[in-house]
């Protein structure tokens, strides 16, 4: 009888007490874990966003760069003008039938060149000279070409885009200062400087209150929202000029 009680005594269950314990150890180790998780997505989320934008960024600053150097390039047949000032412009906002209203001066700038080439920016046939547009729709870098009436994207995710125009007043084949479109003068132009604002396409976490500088334009921002921004600035050498 003895041996059968102490068998019954050691079997009995958790007491309620036991129980609760052992919830609430469970709970605790199930949120640290949730946190970890969470963490670690965001982190996730970050990278590749900043992954993402210093992609688009860089596509878009190769597209520029490689083309505008090629600005004013001729194979003796032609003499096409590097830098088409009627259509390069200040702080101006695409509309709807691809012409472009002057803007506030945080606006996109526009930048228009022509070099000899059997195709344009796009890859259509301009007939020997091509001439390539590019500018900002939103927040997508187009070009319009020559050889097509319609336009075509370049790279996303970039909101911001500033270009000043370096000028050589000495002949010695290097910029003495740098102006806007709009203060053009006579003396050649040897290189562009372009700035950048780049975005990521998805919100990525936390909040944006800074406020962003590109080249001689008014600082942009906050924008106070969930994206991820950066600025690249590239000079590039016309060697046409």
């Amino acid at each position: 009888m003895q041996t059968q009680t102490a068998l019954r005594h050691h079997q009995r269950g958790l007491t309620l007490v036991e129980i609760m314990v052992a919830l609430t150890i469970s709970l605790l180790l199930l949120a640290g874990v949730m946190q970890v998780f969470l963490s670690n997505r965001v982190s996730h989320n970050l990278q590749n966003g900043m992954g993402r934008l210093q992609e688009n960024a860089r596509a878009a600053m190769d597209v520029l760069s490689l083309n505008i150097s090629m600005a004013g390039f001729n194979a003796g047949t032609s003499n096409p003008v590097a830098i088409n000032s009627a259509n390069t412009l200040d702080n101006a906002t695409a509309n709807a039938g691809l012409g472009f209203t002057v803007a506030n001066g945080t606006a996109s700038d526009v930048i228009e060149i022509s070099y000899e080439s059997a195709t344009d920016c796009l890859g259509q046939a301009t007939g020997g000279t091509a001439t390539n547009r590019y500018y900002l729709n939103g927040t997508n870098l187009m070009c319009l070409g020559n050889g097509s009436a319609t336009p075509g994207i370049i790279a996303e995710g970039i909101e911001n885009m500033q270009i000043l125009y370096g000028e050589d007043s000495n002949a010695d084949g290097i910029a003495n200062r740098y102006v806007n479109a709009s203060n053009i003068g006579t003396d050649p132009i040897v290189s562009v400087r372009i700035a950048l604002l780049a975005s990521t396409v998805e919100n990525s976490g936390g909040t944006d209150t800074s406020t962003y500088a590109l080249l001689n334009a008014p600082p942009v921002g906050p924008f106070n929202d969930t994206l991820l921004r950066k600025v690249f600035t590239r000079t590039i050498m016309l060697r046409n000029s």
